[in-house]
């Protein structure tokens, strides 16, 4: 009975929306209209969010439309602070958290690459304060996709530097869901985490 409790209660969290959603495309799961690869574009996608719900969050989950093959240590990333909407001060590696992750397409080429990959954070506790700017990011093993500039600047990890798309008309691709940190949130997905 326990386990049923917990499983359809884990059901009813997955199903519910995040307190805390945005796409840098306007729309969660807006669709490519076109892409950039790793080679011409860039290795990296970034974007920097504004935390304006009013509380703290705890990211969930972080979707990216991309495609290739499994990336690095630094293949999803997040900042926790980046003093507004820029990109970070350094590289790659200096994210506060990063990890690993297998795009859902593994083809090297598909062009836009339109199948989002999404990664589940909740276990890593990552905590925005209310008012920070943060930034998430993702490296880019085959392509990534865009829109045409739509306001939202992102960069792109070109040459040794963060590139903004705005300058070329485009704007990446990222997306993250993120829940009002509070104790309940994080004993509930502890919890049922440990039970499976």
């Amino acid at each position: 009975m326990k386990v049923l409790v917990v499983a359809l209660f884990s059901i009813a969290l997955l199903a519910s929306a995040a307190d805390f959603e945005y796409n840098s495309g306007g729309a969660m799961g807006t669709v490519p209209t076109t892409g950039g690869s790793s080679s011409g574009w860039g290795e990296w996608f970034v974007v920097s969010i504004l935390n304006d719900s009013g509380q703290d969050i705890l990211l969930m989950e972080l979707g990216f439309p991309c495609c290739g093959p499994p990336t690095g240590a630094d293949g999803w990333l997040v900042w926790t602070d980046v003093g507004g909407l820029n990109p970070p001060a350094g590289e790659a590696s200096t994210a506060d958290y990063s990890g690993t992750f297998t795009p859902l397409d593994p083809a090297p080429d598909t062009f836009p690459p339109i199948t989002y990959t999404y990664i589940d954070v909740s276990a890593e506790g990552i905590v925005i304060a209310n008012g920070a700017y943060f930034c998430i990011g993702y490296d880019v093993t085959g392509n990534g996709g865009q829109v045409d500039f739509n306001g939202v600047d992102t960069w792109s990890w070109y040459g040794g530097v963060w590139d903004s798309d705005q300058g070329w008309g485009r704007t990446d691709i990222l997306e993250v869901s993120a829940n009002y940190d509070t104790a309940l949130e994080r004993n509930t997905w502890g919890s049922i985490k440990a039970t499976f």
